[in-house]
């Protein structure tokens, strides 16, 4: 499946979902597709800012592997969106944010299934 499809399908699993990016490890916006109806909540570079500081993160969690085992998602929650990391093959990651009272565990679930 290539990346703008896929990227599209997670956009449709839940009406929750505000913004889909697929990345490379080091932050490079491989795509992204928003919600046409969402307002944007941060700047150009600070959505930027938080894209790689979640690829730098999910690197170092790449390198405790051996140890710890793969790690599977990372969620994070904030007031106003939550924020999904999940793996895209061994060198990027789709990055989700979500309106905050979205079920996160439903759509981690159904986006581990497409990959």
């Amino acid at each position: 499946m290539d990346v703008s499809t896929l990227a599209a399908k997670i956009l449709k699993t839940s009406k929750s979902i505000r913004y889909v990016t697929i990345a490379s490890l080091s932050g490079k916006l491989v795509i992204s597709a928003h919600r046409k109806t969402v307002k944007t909540t941060l700047s150009k570079a600070e959505s930027r800012q938080s894209l790689i500081m979640a690829a730098r993160a999910w690197k170092l969690r790449k390198s405790l592997a051996k140890k710890i085992g793969r790690c599977k998602y990372v969620l994070a929650e904030y007031d106003r969106v939550k924020r999904i990391t999940l793996p895209a093959g061994q060198n990027h990651i789709i990055y989700i944010t979500t309106d905050p009272k979205a079920n996160h565990a439903g759509i981690i679930a159904r986006v581990r299934k497409f990959r």
